[in-house]
């Protein structure tokens, strides 16, 4: 019962340490986007010539909803292919916020997240700009303005529109995703702690290292789940070193938020719709694989 106690303790000490870090991160982001770009102009980049690269570059903002709005403005058929899936592997959900508040602690983590963030970045673009190049689809011009309601990620803001303005209502969605965050933070730290002490720290890094070709599948089929718990889950395996980079590097890339739900929900395609999830699912594999032997080699 003392060391149940312990683990509870230790998950709640480690979750509590990352929360005021993680709500200063959604909140310069809650900012930024309350007076920055625009999404007539967010449509404009995504739909130019170098929309990949602008693409991975706004997918790689630890903010859910930007995977979600490139995901309408497919399917209404203003991107392509190309761009869709470039802001999809660049997208990481909340791994960047999870690993930039432990790097605090943890100077190791700092070259974690830069590798992480450069790698899926480089990728991201030139898958992008691959898949343009290969795939032929029309598009639409991009002078209408995006429909109100396309960043997923503020799905509660009409709850409470009506009932707080001002400051407190630019402090309430960072607070409320902050939140959220740490209840998954402390309930996979719960679930950590437990195996580390009844199965043993040695017996889990013995299996994984035993099993690192595994890694990349394993990682990309919890990466798949539209949820941020499994962006979690992948980001605290990779602090841990319980992952390898390859194996984080795959199931990040193929975690894209709630994009591939709403391509789902509103996708008009079928074909299409699994054209995208699995195009992206075999180039994250292939990025971690390809990461995972590198790796081994040097």
């Amino acid at each position: 019962m003392e060391i149940l106690f312990d683990i509870l303790l230790d998950a709640l000490i480690d979750a509590v340490k990352i929360l005021p870090v993680i709500f200063l991160v959604y909140l310069i982001i809650e900012i930024v986007e309350s007076r920055g770009v625009g999404k007539k102009r967010l449509k404009n980049l995504l739909s130019s010539k170098g929309a990949p690269f602008f693409g991975s570059c706004i997918g790689v903002i630890p903010q859910c909803g930007f995977s979600v709005i490139a995901t309408k403005l497919y399917r209404k058929d203003y991107i392509l292919t190309g761009t869709l899936i470039s802001v999809y592997i660049a997208t990481s959900d909340e791994a960047i916020p999870i690993l930039f508040s432990q790097a605090f602690a943890n100077p190791d983590l700092w070259l974690k997240l830069i590798l992480l963030i450069s790698i899926k970045l480089a990728y991201a673009v030139i898958v992008g700009f691959i898949v343009n190049a290969f795939i032929h689809r029309s598009v639409k011009s991009a002078d209408n303005e995006v429909e109100e309601g396309d960043n997923g990620c503020h799905h509660h803001e009409g709850e409470f529109d009506n009932l707080h303005e001002g400051r407190f209502k630019l402090l309430l969605h960072p607070l409320l995703h902050s939140l959220k965050i740490f209840a998954y933070i402390l309930i996979i730290n719960v679930v950590f702690g437990l195996m580390i002490g009844f199965i043993g720290e040695d017996k889990i890094t013995s299996f994984l290292d035993a099993n690192i070709y595994l890694q990349p599948l394993f990682s990309t089929l919890i990466g798949l789940i539209p949820n941020c718990a499994s962006s979690v889950l992948l980001t605290k395996m990779y602090a841990a070193n319980a992952l390898s980079l390859g194996g984080a590097v795959a199931g990040l890339s193929v975690n894209c938020g709630l994009g591939f739900a709403i391509l789902i929900k509103d996708g008009k395609s079928v074909k299409n719709t699994l054209f995208v999830i699995l195009s992206t699912a075999l180039f994250s594999l292939f990025i971690g694989y390809l990461i995972t032997v590198i790796s081994l080699l040097i």
